[in-house]
């Protein structure tokens, strides 16, 4: 074996290793991810459900039919729950602890209204604002971390190029012209 196919390999398996890495830490955090994106269209989903005269059950209904993917099952299991005799606010409870912190303060609007019958077109509101204004920060965070993911595949694929296309040219008139 040649030392540059010694050298080849190693720089296969170290490429290996840290996408392995970079593949374990992205599934991790997939699911969080996910459900923060859908917050804003679960949101919207529910004020115009609930804008346009319906209940809560039937916004839960909407999110469990055509809400994000991430979430359906959650907002069908609290439908699930309420119609085997579960108060639909002691439902909802429960699905705080699934959806996570991201959703709380929406679980939190939506028991409010059922129990008490609080209004709640105005509070959706200010929720799809921040969600709207939270999902524009990581897209912001997420265009900043462009340029350094890119640096690696740069260096690794465009310098090696220039080098063997523009200075070994060079070099190897170099070396003929001092050796000859």
């Amino acid at each position: 074996m040649t030392p540059s196919v010694a050298l080849a390999m190693v720089f296969a398996a170290a490429g290996a290793v840290m996408a392995l890495r970079r593949h374990q830490r992205r599934s991790a955090g997939r699911h969080g991810q996910a459900m923060e994106d859908g917050l804003d269209f679960t949101i919207d989903l529910i004020a115009v459900v609930i804008g346009s005269g319906g209940t809560v059950r039937e916004s839960l209904a909407a999110v469990a039919a055509v809400g994000p993917v991430s979430v359906r099952p959650v907002f069908a299991g609290v439908l699930r729950r309420a119609d085997d005799g579960v108060l639909l606010a002691d439902a909802l409870v429960g699905a705080t602890d699934e959806l996570g912190p991201v959703y709380h303060q929406v679980i939190w609007a939506l028991i409010t209204t059922e129990r008490d019958g609080a209004p709640i077109s105005i509070l959706l509101q200010r929720l799809a604002d921040e969600a709207d204004q939270a999902r524009r920060w990581r897209a912001e965070a997420m265009a900043k971390r462009l340029p350094v993911s890119l640096l690696v595949p740069l260096v690794v694929c465009c310098l090696p190029s220039v080098v063997i296309g523009a200075v070994v040219p060079l070099a190897v008139v170099a070396v003929r012209q001092l050796g000859g």
